[in-house]
């Protein structure tokens, strides 16, 4: 169990977990984990480093393309990594290839399009709606990128979806801890003291569950909100 300060990012957390998972033989080669946890980074370094498949819902890619539904987004364009260059549904090849670094510290390739090519294009409201009339694309590095891309094509499967039914136990966990245990309150100040409370209340939960168990409790179904409770009788 990790501990983490409450302003902490859930991705920043990982890495210490795989190790402390890494130095007890406990690692999974499959790890089901929230959205918080899928990012291009983690994806390669989880499975460089530990031989780790992380699998979730991948960041959401939040160009309008894509949220609208419509149009071309980053998954339509060819990239020719070998060649630098960019190339979009209609065929035309990106002018520029630079490597920078983004406003987050991330290493980025920024891909340009002509506007010669861009300005009189039949699919131009269908992919962009810069005043410029060009496209320009950000890209991570080939490894990043296409871990990413990969993430996102496997979210779609069929398989994806009956395996990552199984979070529903960490889920279930979670919540029983809040609404049981306390979770999100902590006693103590301080890290350490927190992380031992934590430690406790994990012991607990695990007491109960085996206590019931025993006792023959059946399995909770899971709760319905007040707002589905009301609405049921109408929809019958």
């Amino acid at each position: 169990m990790q501990t983490e300060k409450a302003v902490a990012n859930d991705n920043g957390a990982l890495p210490t977990i795989h190790e402390q998972l890494s130095r007890a033989e406990l690692l999974p080669s499959k790890h089901l984990v929230d959205a918080g946890y899928i990012e291009a980074e983690l994806l390669v370094n989880s499975q460089r480093a530990y031989g780790v498949d992380l699998i979730g819902p991948a960041q959401g890619n939040v160009h309008w393309q894509r949220e609208q539904g419509e149009g071309f987004d980053i998954s339509h364009f060819k990239i020719d990594w070998e060649g630098e260059k960019a190339i979009c549904p209609e065929g035309k090849a990106s002018r520029t290839w630079r490597h920078g670094i983004d406003g987050r510290g991330n290493k980025v390739i920024s891909a340009t399009f002509a506007k010669a090519d861009c300005s009189r294009c039949p699919s131009l409201q269908q992919c962009t709606k810069a005043k410029s009339k060009r496209r320009y694309l950000t890209l991570r590095p080939r490894e990043l990128h296409e871990a990413l891309q990969q993430a996102r094509k496997r979210e779609q499967t069929e398989e994806f979806k009956e395996e990552y039914k199984r979070r529903a136990g960490v889920e279930g966990t979670i919540s029983q801890g809040v609404r049981a245990f306390g979770l999100r309150r902590s006693r103590y100040i301080g890290i350490a003291k927190t992380h031992l409370q934590h430690l406790a209340t994990a012991a607990a939960i695990n007491l109960e569950r085996v206590a019931d168990w025993l006792a023959g409790v059946d399995r909770e179904k899971t709760r319905r909100s007040a707002f589905v409770r009301v609405m049921m009788p109408l929809a019958a």
